[in-house]
């Protein structure tokens, strides 16, 4: 229950919401101790929760809003309930996005970066595009890389190589969406689906009784909204098909540890493809939704949301095989808006050799640390003193071992991404 709120920052100098605390327990405190059928169980609530969120039919993508909230609302922002009122009796519209997407790391700063809403799939994909570009054309530095570049012999990231890369996207984004409608409907999402967020019944604890975490909610279209829930998530290969999960043919071979370690990543294989198949029974559309953000128009789309950060030599190879597969993801009635040549194709290549490699030395080093690895770096009060200096630890042996001169060294000091302050 929603007690009191505000979207207004004028009353506290910021929005707010003040609501009852969720009931229940949190699934992660049960999750590792569960029987797999439970698990299926809480899995299959998570697919009917998820089918019941793209349901309903929006108008426009970007964010939920009380009608009255928002100004010179035109009649297609307007949601319509099929005659139903709200609680409240006001009706919703849709406004502005709050995706974190526009607004993390200075992306809330820059001019000109259109947040919407949105009335087509193609007015959406451009306006990200063109958010990157701003963000690149405006800032020095790229946030959240996903590696230990900029070092001697490494990856180095440029302005004008992130440019190039959006620029290509941008001449064939329209092209790219799916073709079926409802792929890329506007639709809502829970993007962050793990333990902590989900809370159980104690009496009864394969019944899901809240989920919290609902801050940044926005209409975005599905393909770029789904993806399997945090829970079921792991560390190992993804099994392709639907058939049923096998030990390794050499389990009796193995090792008793290693017989577990087996037997552990069969479970986590099969939930997730438990997930695939109740979704493929339940709700059709977004297991394409799943199926087509696979795909590489797909995955060009989705990662070329966030080039800023990181991921250009990624999405440059793709559009290099966009190019050799045109006629099959396009058609040969639209001529491809770019050619990459013999040379574009080499430095490419090395590019994502030594981009992979600096993605391998930062998770090499963050393992070395041992430190959470979210997406802002928390850590926990008590532990703070414990890893700075665990990290200024790692940071000499690092650089013990990468560097033979005192000129590597220095360069790589100078490009070091945690000051452990």
């Amino acid at each position: 229950m929603v007690y009191a709120w505000s979207s207004s920052t004028e009353e506290i100098g910021a929005e707010y919401i003040l609501m009852e605390k969720s009931r229940g327990v949190e699934l992660s405190k049960l999750w590792d101790d569960m029987p797999g059928p439970d698990k299926f169980r809480i899995v299959q609530q998570l697919v009917g929760f998820e089918k019941a969120l793209v349901s309903t039919p929006f108008p426009m993508h970007g964010s939920l809003y009380y009608a009255k909230d928002l100004p010179k609302v035109q009649s297609n922002q307007i949601i319509d309930l099929g005659g139903k009122k709200s609680n409240m009796g006001l009706d919703f519209a849709v406004g502005p996005t709050t995706n974190r997407t526009f607004f993390d790391d200075g992306r809330d700063a820059v001019a000109g970066v259109h947040r919407g809403p949105w009335a087509s799939i193609e007015d959406y994909v451009f306006s990200r595009g063109h958010r990157e570009l701003a963000c690149v054309k405006t800032f020095t530095h790229f946030p959240r890389q996903q590696g230990l570049f900029y070092g001697p012999g490494q990856y180095q990231p440029t302005a004008q190589r992130k440019q190039e890369t959006l620029w290509n996207y941008l001449k064939v984004a329209k092209y790219l969406s799916p073709k079926d409608k409802d792929t890329s409907k506007p639709a809502l999402w829970h993007p962050d689906l793990h333990g902590d967020n989900i809370f159980l019944s104690p009496n009864q604890p394969t019944e899901i009784l809240s989920i919290i975490d609902w801050q940044a909610m926005n209409l975005s279209p599905l393909f770029l909204q789904t993806r399997h829930p945090a829970l079921i998530e792991f560390n190992g290969p993804i099994p392709e098909g639907l058939q049923s999960i096998s030990l390794p043919e050499n389990f009796d071979e193995l090792s008793a540890e290693d017989q577990l370690e087996a037997k552990k990543l069969r479970a986590a294989q099969s939930l997730y493809k438990l997930y695939d198949i109740q979704m493929l029974q339940d709700c059709p559309e977004i297991a394409a939704a799943l199926k087509f953000r696979d795909s590489l128009p797909g995955q060009i789309t989705g990662l070329s949301g966030s080039l800023f950060s990181d991921g250009e030599p990624i999405v440059q190879g793709m559009l290099i095989k966009l190019q050799e597969e045109w006629s099959t993801y396009v058609g040969s009635s639209v001529s491809c808006p770019f050619s990459f040549t013999e040379e574009d194709k080499e430095k490419q290549k090395e590019d994502e050799k030594m981009w992979a490699s600096g993605v391998v030395l930062m998770e090499e080093f963050l393992d070395k640390v041992g430190v959470y690895r979210g997406w802002d770096g928390w850590v926990n009060h008590s532990s703070y003193e414990h890893y700075k200096v665990r990290l200024e630890q790692c940071r000499h042996e690092f650089l013990d071992s990468q560097c033979t001169t005192s000129e590597e060294r220095s360069q790589w000091e100078a490009v070091w991404p945690f000051t452990g302050k």
